[in-house]
């Protein structure tokens, strides 16, 4: 199974994708209540990191929901070779 959705996928498959979907989007809601939690104390710099994790797990859920996005698949496409140069094989 592809991180992204096909049209031929199988029942089970689609039921996986949006478990995680909703996994994901379980942990950005959590993210964002302590980002919330962090900006009531006065502390900024522990508000964004946390909107910057929540953000990160936004763009997971766009990449398994199979949202096309530039700022998700223009770096996919980006780093692609470099990323299976490090795998020690090339994309074809």
């Amino acid at each position: 199974m592809l991180s992204q959705p096909s049209g031929t996928d199988t029942p089970e498959a689609v039921d996986l994708r949006g478990r995680i979907f909703t996994d994901l989007d379980k942990l950005a809601f959590s993210l964002e209540m302590e980002a919330s939690e962090h900006l009531d104390r006065g502390h900024s710099a522990e508000y964004l990191r946390a909107q910057e994790r929540r953000l990160g797990v936004r763009l997971a859920q766009r990449l398994v929901a199979g949202v096309p996005a530039e700022e998700v698949n223009g770096r996919m496409e980006r780093w692609d070779g470099d990323y299976a140069r490090r795998l020690g094989a090339e994309q074809g």
